[in-house]
């Protein structure tokens, strides 16, 4: 009843389509999101979101900076409740291209900013950049946005002076959906923005997308011969087992031998600079992957 009521309410307001920043009020204190990658980025800046879609969703695949437990539950990222977020009376509420469809409903009940960072350039490092000082300018902590954006470059820098020369191995980084599925990231994504910036090579030369990963069958790795393999939790408990066990179709693939793949902590592969400093610290725990002979 509540629900519809709302809706119904809502329905009488005008929408308003994503605003420029200036329509949000100054400094704005009261931020809701539906995009985890803005999410993280709020966090790095000091900002806590009082609302935030797929909350669990976050904890377990981003993962860091950690999430309050106080954030509201805002439901799913495509469909949240209207309901919720009204009641949260946000002065502004972020989102990405990817949620366009949805964002002249938000509109009425707070400006809606618009932030996109994969676009048809594939630059989603430098959009990241962009977007932190345009919140930080947004949300009056232009100096975090600052500390940010040359934090993340220094991580990247310094993975760049530990691999050197000697990281002459091509790096595959995926996601398993299952044991004979994974998303392999490639061309256009924030995680091959980072091995280029740290001069490393992508060992994925085939399809991609917007997105900058391949939906792609287990069985098309066979075609990699010798690279170094990063799987990004969280990882199905099947899978693990059968990398473990060299079981299955995973345990007959020469990228998967002993001393040629390791088991990341979850980074967001869609995220902004926060994602994007973990995954260079992360691969710098794991530098002597990149060399080649390294495997046993």
């Amino acid at each position: 009843m509540i629900a519809r009521l709302l809706a119904s309410l809502l329905a009488l307001l005008p929408v308003l389509p994503a605003v420029a920043d200036e329509a949000v009020p100054a400094h704005a204190e009261r931020v809701a999101t539906i995009d985890w990658g803005t999410a993280e980025t709020l966090l790095a800046l000091g900002v806590t979101p009082v609302g935030l879609a797929e909350t669990a969703g976050y904890r377990d695949w981003v993962g860091s900076p950690a999430l309050p437990p106080d954030v509201a539950e805002l439901g799913l990222r495509a469909t949240p409740s209207l309901e919720y977020l009204a009641a949260l009376k946000p002065d502004v509420i972020l989102s990405t291209p990817q949620f366009t469809a949805i964002e002249p409903v938000l509109g009425k009940i707070a400006p809606v900013i618009s932030l996109a960072t994969y676009t048809d350039d594939l630059e989603p490092y430098r959009h990241a950049q962009e977007n932190t000082r345009r919140l930080g300018a947004l949300l009056g902590r232009e100096q975090a946005a600052t500390d940010l954006v040359a934090a993340t470059d220094a991580r990247i820098a310094k993975l760049k002076d530990a691999v050197g020369a000697a990281a002459t191995r091509p790096v595959l980084v995926l996601y398993f959906q299952d044991d004979r599925h994974a998303w392999v990231f490639c061309r256009g994504s924030l995680f091959d923005d980072v091995l280029k910036r740290a001069g490393l090579k992508n060992a994925w030369t085939g399809p991609d997308n917007f997105w900058g990963f391949a939906n792609a069958g287990v069985d098309r790795l066979f075609a990699i011969r010798d690279a170094a393999v990063l799987v990004i939790e969280p990882v199905p408990p099947a899978v693990r087992a059968k990398l473990e066990a060299r079981d299955g179709l995973l345990g007959q693939l020469p990228v998967f031998a002993p001393g040629n793949h390791a088991i990341l902590p979850s980074v967001w592969g869609f995220g902004g600079l926060p994602s994007a400093g973990r995954f260079a610290d992360q691969l710098l725990q794991h530098a002597e992957l990149f060399e080649r002979g390294h495997a046993s």
